[in-house]
């Protein structure tokens, strides 16, 4: 028996011996294809982990927490685009490594190729945001608009807004890390980051006051106007012959419109026949200094008015004048003169006029004193850098507007059909004003107001042409609103812009049964 068990096993040997190579071959083979299968089997398995642990993260709600908006964060949530990407990327890589290290090194081309599209789509992301951030600058610079708040007077890069269900307040809802063409409140209300989607019907704020900017900025290009004078010239007088000259002309073209925008503009300019059938006293000192804005729209084109009418007092002095920031932020402004308050006109009267209109004339100043502080100031503004300035000094214009026309009628210094400009330097003494206005301003023109109404409640045509003059260089669609029609019966002005004498107006009386201007 051992004999036979010897034999096999030198047959065994001799035959191992003849055929090693095939056997070596064989045995490698399988120790290498076992070998493979294991590999590739757990190469599945890692990648199998690395797209179940991804589909978590991204698809089934497994992602990292974001944080909370801090104090001086908006309160919306973070867009994909704007953190999460790279949390989410940073997750799914770190649990590969802790739970398949170091063999999750055979994942590394799975998450390079992970982070090349998160690179990228971070890349489109961002750009989408400069595109829509550009396209929504150009718009506002096509349309010439320029957000200036009627409180604090500064210039507005963009406002902010209020949520539409919690009121929270952000401060840049604009395309950026928290949003491109919507951003999530943290109440969960949807809020659009462009005018073009909407944004400005949203309740703005004032981002350096929090004031509450019921204009809409943004909507419709501001037209920032800066009346200034001495005490008791006319300019609240002005400003309200101007709005009810603007509603009577809306009334008489289809699609047109003028409302008071604010509790503070409705409150003073409501009742505007009422409030020129009287003698209006002047502003007072103390009260503070906001814009009266008024939306004109007409033929499509819609305006808002920022009327800033500051009490005569603050004009006198360079020291007051500071305080009025927005003369930096206007292009046209408007320089109100009481001829009556000028003492060489005054005595240029005969005694008879000058007791008929004692109780009409203010005790103003020089306009000159007035003149010369605003025009420092307006300098200085226009100097100052960072401050989103309006176009360069060459390019203002200023009206010199003569009030109370209606009163010089009839007297000794009437203008008649004298140039309004000359007229201004010989009878006024405004010859140095003026020359020194044409040195510093692009446009200087001197018009002859009247803010009384005739029999029929009709405003004096004197302040069409102001307006016309003051929105020129405005959408045609507004002086074509402001265009004086000719019919039979209707009213003239006692001295037009030019100075030339026109049929006599009265004034309506108090008792006479106004409508409301909404």
């Amino acid at each position: 028996m051992a004999l036979f068990v010897a034999a096999g096993v030198f047959l065994v040997l001799v035959v191992a011996y003849l055929l090693r190579w095939w056997l070596l071959a064989g045995l490698v083979s399988a120790v290498v294809i076992v070998g493979g299968s294991v590999a590739v089997a757990g190469w599945c398995g890692l990648v199998w982990l690395y797209l179940r642990r991804a589909h978590a993260v991204l698809l089934g709600g497994e992602h990292p927490d974001a944080p909370l908006p801090g104090a001086g964060d908006d309160p919306a949530h973070l867009a994909y685009h704007g953190g999460p990407a790279w949390w989410d990327l940073r997750a799914v890589w770190g649990w590969c490594w802790g739970t398949s290290a170091p063999w999750s090194v055979f994942l590394l081309p799975h998450l390079l190729v992970h982070a090349l599209v998160v690179v990228v789509y971070l890349a489109a992301a961002w750009t989408v945001a400069g595109a829509l951030r550009t396209a929504d600058r150009f718009l506002l610079l096509v349309r010439r608009i320029r957000m200036v708040c009627p409180g604090c007077f500064l210039h507005l890069a963009y406002p902010a807004y209020l949520c539409t269900r919690c009121g929270r307040r952000h401060g840049s809802i604009r395309p950026g890390g928290r949003g491109l063409w919507w951003r999530r409140c943290l109440c969960g209300a949807r809020l659009p980051t462009l005018l073009l989607l909407g944004s400005a019907d949203l309740e703005a704020r004032c981002p350096h006051c929090d004031r509450n900017l019921e204009h809409r900025p943004g909507e419709s290009r501001e037209f920032v106007l800066p009346l200034f004078g001495g005490t008791g010239a006319g300019k609240t007088r002005l400003v309200t012959g101007m709005h009810l000259a603007l509603t009577q002309a809306v009334r008489e073209v289809p699609r047109a419109y003028v409302e008071p925008v604010g509790e503070e503009a409705v409150r003073r300019l409501r009742d505007c026949e009422r409030l020129l059938s009287t003698r209006t006293p002047p502003t007072p000192p103390g009260r503070e200094v906001r814009g009266l804005t008024v939306r004109l729209g007409a033929g499509g084109a819609s305006l808002v008015l920022q009327l800033f009418d500051a009490a005569g007092e603050r004009f006198n002095r360079s020291a007051t004048a500071e305080e009025l920031a927005y003369l930096g932020k206007a292009s046209t402004f408007v320089l109100v003169v009481d001829p009556l308050g000028i003492e060489a006109v005054w005595r240029s009267l005969t005694s008879q006029e000058r007791g008929r209109l004692a109780g009409e004339r203010s005790h103003t100043r020089d306009p000159e004193l007035a003149y010369g502080a605003v025009r420092d100031e307006i300098r200085r503004q226009y100097r100052m850098p960072g401050l989103g300035r309006a176009p360069e000094v060459g390019r203002t214009r200023l009206a010199v507007v003569v009030t109370r026309g209606d009163l010089l009628r009839g007297t000794a210094v009437a203008p008649g059909s004298e140039d309004a400009r000359r007229w201004a330097e010989r009878t006024l003494g405004l010859g140095n004003l003026l020359r020194d206005a044409e040195a510093h301003f692009g446009k200087v023109q001197v018009l002859v107001t009247s803010a009384v109404m005739d029999a029929s409640g009709r405003i004096d045509p004197s302040l069409g042409a102001l307006l016309r003059w003051l929105l020129a260089e405005e959408d045609e669609a507004f002086t074509a609103l402001l265009s004086p029609v000719d019919a039979p019966g209707s009213p003239s002005s006692d001295l037009d812009a030019a100075g030339s004498e026109r049929p006599e107006r009265k004034r309506g009386p108090e008792s006479e049964r106004v409508e409301e201007v909404r």
